[in-house]
Order: structure tokens, then C-alpha cells, then sequence
């Protein structure tokens, strides 16, 4: 009897949107040598009946810039293994759609990711942390599909938000939450999907959004040798762009 056994599950995702990569010209590297995950449609691909040893992951996708991960297993799901990898479409992507972004050098920068200020996808009601579980009001007219997302939680004075983990939902209007919330929160905050950049190690980053509003105002949050910092940026403002200017 042969068995097959789920090594990892690899997602790509779109960062500026939150939606699946169904891009079929892909192309994986494990620690620089071309590897071939099998695909499952959605995005999705599968390593079976691989050594659970951590590795570097690069994917390269038609219409999107190239990203890297490091994948540790301690740090994932021992029962389904999942790695998502956020991808930041190119200024020329595949379906031609226009994208704005940010870039520069920022010495000792190691990440970067932004939510959007003008749209929330909904807002916090309450939050029970024995059972993990947040009640959101959804925005009029927004379906509310927040599972396996990452988003970030406005504090009071919108100069900040706090991070988390969606795991699940029970019913239209509960998110479970991966980790509970660690910060006091004001009722009716907004929520936002986080939109990760990239940065390289040497300072350099990329952060891109769609640019489909009259109005593209994102709190950016980067982290400089452990140091959090936020900065309100503008995306149709040049002025606003540069992350080490005081």
C-alpha cells in the first residue's frame, strides 16, 4: 500500500486584493533548485511525502514580482502544513490593471505591510478573548469572507493598528481569531485586510496597492530593527512616500 502524505500546502495570493493567483505560468525554486509542486486549482499547489526540514521558497508567477519565504515547520499547522505567499503584482501585470506603490531604501528595514483608511471591510463590536471570538458589524452592501486573512485593527486615535489572524468563522458576523487581541479596543473600530510589501534585507523595500480610488490614503506599518513605526501615506501624494523622512 502506498501512501501519500501532505508535506505542504503552498497558497498564492495576491496581496493588493486578497484573492487567489490562478496564474498557470508558476515556477518554483526550493533553496535555489527548481522544484514542482503539484497544483490543485485556487492557487493552491502540494508538496507530497517531503522531508519536514525547513527551506528557502522562492515562486516566480507571470504578472507579479518575485517572492521569497522561508519555510519553517515548527512555526506551521503539524496536521496541514499551509505556507501563504503574498505577491505584489507588477506595475505591468497580467490582466493590465494599474497599480501604484512605494519604494526606497530604509537601512535595517525588515518588513513592511500598509491597510487601507478610507475602506474597512467592517468594524469590531466585541471581542470575547477566552473563546478567541470577535462580533464585527459589516459595511453596508460587503459580503463578510474574512477566513484565513490577515488584517489589522484600528486603535482609537487611527495612528495605529493592531495585527491579527482570522482561523475561521462561525456564523456571517464571528471571526475566530488564530491568537487573541493583546490591546484594548474602541467599539466600532475599523478593520482592515493588510497589504504585506516586500524588503530584502539590505533596506530596500516595494509596497504596491490598486490604484482604483480617488482616494488611495493607507497607514503603513514598518519595522526598523524591531522598532514598530506607522506612517500615513498618500499613494497619489509623492510627498508622503518617504519612510525615513521625519
Amino acid at each position: 500500500m502506498i501512501r501519500a502524505k501532505l508535506g505542504l500546502l503552498i497558497r498564492l495570493i495576491d496581496t493588493t486584493t486578497g484573492a487567489a493567483v490562478e496564474e498557470s505560468n508558476v515556477r518554483f525554486f526550493v533553496n535555489g533548485q527548481m522544484a514542482r509542486p503539484a497544483p490543485r486549482g485556487n492557487g493552491s499547489f502540494v508538496f507530497i511525502n517531503i522531508e519536514r526540514t525547513d527551506f528557502s521558497l522562492s515562486v516566480r508567477v507571470y504578472g507579479f514580482e518575485e517572492a521569497s519565504v522561508e519555510v519553517r515547520f515548527e512555526e506551521l499547522d503539524d496536521r496541514i502544513p499551509t505556507c501563504d505567499i503574498f505577491l505584489i503584482p507588477s506595475e505591468k501585470n497580467a490582466k493590465g490593471e494599474t497599480v501604484i506603490g512605494i519604494f526606497g531604501n530604509l537601512p535595517f528595514l525588515e518588513a513592511i505591510e500598509a491597510i487601507d483608511l478610507n475602506r474597512p471591510l467592517c468594524r469590531i463590536s466585541d471581542f470575547t478573548e477566552k473563546t478567541r471570538k470577535m462580533t464585527v458589524i459589516k459595511q453596508t452592501g460587503r459580503m463578510l469572507d474574512m477566513n484565513d486573512g490577515h488584517y489589522g485593527l484600528l486603535k482609537a486615535d487611527m495612528k495605529s493598528y493592531e495585527k491579527f489572524v482570522v482561523s475561521g468563522t462561525d456564523v456571517a458576523q464571528h471571526l475566530i481569531l488564530k491568537e487573541p487581541l493583546t490591546d484594548p479596543y474602541t467599539v466600532n473600530a475599523p478593520i482592515g485586510r493588510i497589504v504585506f510589501g516586500q524588503t530584502d534585507g539590505a533596506g530596500n523595500y516595494l509596497l504596491r496597492v490598486r490604484d482604483d480610488s480617488k482616494t488611495l490614503v493607507y497607514l503603513v506599518r514598518y519595522v526598523v530593527k524591531g522598532e514598530v513605526r506607522f506612517r500615513q501615506v498618500d499613494f497619489h501624494d509623492p510627498e508622503t512616500f518617504d519612510l525615513a523622512k521625519e
